[in-house]
């Protein structure tokens, strides 16, 4: 899927998270943006272009839709961004400053980095959301998960990308 689809997916799924947390405007834009994030790996991708070095990098260490495109990537930065937002808030609040909330704020990069991860397993490519644990038997058709759909073609991303924000403006 390209970055506009991703965003839209990660809006979507953002603004459940912030639905469920009490804000889910705010939980629609971090959703969007954490939506982003797996993409990290490729240097032509919406983000990989701002983080370039760390997009090359990562390309050639492990290759497109690797380590980034896992389960383990997507909770290991919502528990990072989580921490982080315990902190500023740590700092804000002696200052009398409100933070937002650190369960809206990972919640929504969590779920909008795991809606990436969804949208990329409908295509032909499809993603290995487990690498590198090898699943037990009854498991192991989810070891690679893949689609009818193929990246970049008008019609699929229009869809996938309306529904997204039809269903993410019925949670606003």
């Amino acid at each position: 899927m390209t970055g506009t689809t991703h965003i839209a997916g990660g809006a979507l799924a953002g603004a459940i998270a912030g639905h469920l947390t009490g804000d889910p405007v705010v939980g629609t834009v971090i959703g969007a943006i954490a939506g982003l994030f797996p993409d990290v790996d490729h240097p032509g991708s919406l983000v990989g272009r701002r983080l370039r070095p760390i997009a090359v990098l990562l390309e050639v260490m492990f290759g497109h839709r690797s380590i980034t495109h896992t389960v383990w990537f997507c909770l290991g930065i919502c528990l990072l961004v989580g921490i982080l937002a315990g902190i500023v808030n740590g700092f804000l609040v002696p200052f009398g400053i409100q933070g937002l909330s650190v369960s809206l704020i990972s919640m929504s990069v969590g779920a909008g980095a795991l809606s990436h991860l969804a949208l990329d397993a409908l295509t032909r490519s499809g993603i290995r959301p487990f690498l590198p644990v090898p699943l037990p038997d009854p498991l192991r058709r989810l070891e690679h998960i893949h689609g009818p759909l193929t990246t970049g073609n008008l019609l699929s991303e229009a869809l996938v990308t309306s529904v997204c924000w039809l269903l993410a403006l019925y949670f606003l």
